[in-house]
């Protein structure tokens, strides 16, 4: 009876749970699949997430130079620089 419940689409079971049909494996088995996507999708954003810190390291610290940059060239114009 489980491999039935694996091999129905997922309007299908949403289907036999609304009409009550079959008990509760339709139910069950939408919940299972959709935490399984849950999980997949979870594992993906982890790996986007650890390639996106290096490339904001990076420009943060490009940021940090540019408003030194920015900060010597203001004085430098309100001092009458050299």
């Amino acid at each position: 009876m489980t491999n039935e419940w694996t091999e129905l689409t997922d309007e299908k079971l949403a289907r036999i749970a609304q009409d009550g049909l079959q008990g509760q494996g339709a139910p069950v088995e939408a919940m299972r699949r959709l935490r399984v996507a849950i999980e997949q999708s979870s594992a993906k954003s982890d790996i986007y997430s650890r390639r996106m810190l290096w490339p904001n390291i990076i420009l943060t610290v490009l940021t940090v130079v540019q408003v030194i940059a920015a900060i010597l060239t203001i004085k430098g114009w309100i001092y009458g620089g050299t």
